[in-house]
């Protein structure tokens, strides 16, 4: 894709931040599915990464919060680009 004159679109996805009540669930689900590494961890705050950034993912526990309501706004999804489908796999 052209750039617009005067505008400039991000290189990289840098990081997402999700508040969950399913802290440790949901760690562990993209620690998996990303083959991530904890970069930081705490009771409130964790940080994951699967390359050279500090952090690409991180959770901030909130267990106060209840289920979402299915037809309130939010995030629907995040996608992630592989190398190739072998790479996915």
């Amino acid at each position: 894709p052209t750039q617009r004159e005067g505008h400039i679109s991000p290189a990289k996805l840098a990081h997402l931040v999700l508040r969950t009540p399913r802290y440790d669930e949901m760690m562990a689900w993209y620690l998996k599915v990303l083959d991530a590494q904890i970069a930081f961890e705490s009771p409130m705050i964790s940080f994951i990464t699967y390359d050279e950034e500090h952090h690409r993912v991180a959770f901030v526990n909130q267990p106060q919060l209840g289920d979402a309501d299915p037809m309130a706004a939010g995030l629907d999804h995040v996608a992630f680009t592989y190398e190739s489908m072998a790479h996915l796999i």
